[in-house]
């Protein structure tokens, strides 16, 4: 058997926009942005939470200029890979999972009555 078929790193979600998007400059002088998707749990699954919010990240110049025009609630459809990210804390070293974005498409706008706004920036991620 292939190892591209042991090993495979593939994600597709197809969400909504939780949060407003962040604009992030990396120590290397690298733009990304950074949001939050929430998606439904399969009804199989579905025990006392329906719902999972999950942090992505793209690094892409196209990805990181589209943001300015998201709106929370906004759907859309993302393929990616999950990534575990290390850093430390005051209290030892911390862990989270990513989706690393590879391609972001918008399915539909949310409400029109909900206003836009352009994404926060901060410094080093």
């Amino acid at each position: 058997m292939s190892l591209a078929l042991i090993d495979t790193n593939e994600v597709h979600l197809i969400g909504r926009l939780a949060e407003e998007p962040v604009n992030k400059i990396m120590p290397s002088g690298d733009a990304a942005v950074s949001f939050r998707i929430v998606v439904r749990r399969p009804p199989a699954a579905v025990r006392r939470q329906s719902t999972d919010s999950l942090e992505c990240t793209s690094y892409r110049a196209a990805t990181v200029k589209a943001a300015a025009g998201w709106a929370v609630g906004d759907v859309f459809e993302i393929h990616g890979a999950l990534h575990r990210r290390f850093w430390r804390g005051e209290s030892g070293t911390r862990s989270a999972y990513e989706v690393d974005v590879r391609t972001v498409r918008r399915v539909s706008r949310a409400a029109a009555d909900k206003p836009r706004r352009r994404p926060a920036t901060t410094g080093v991620a």
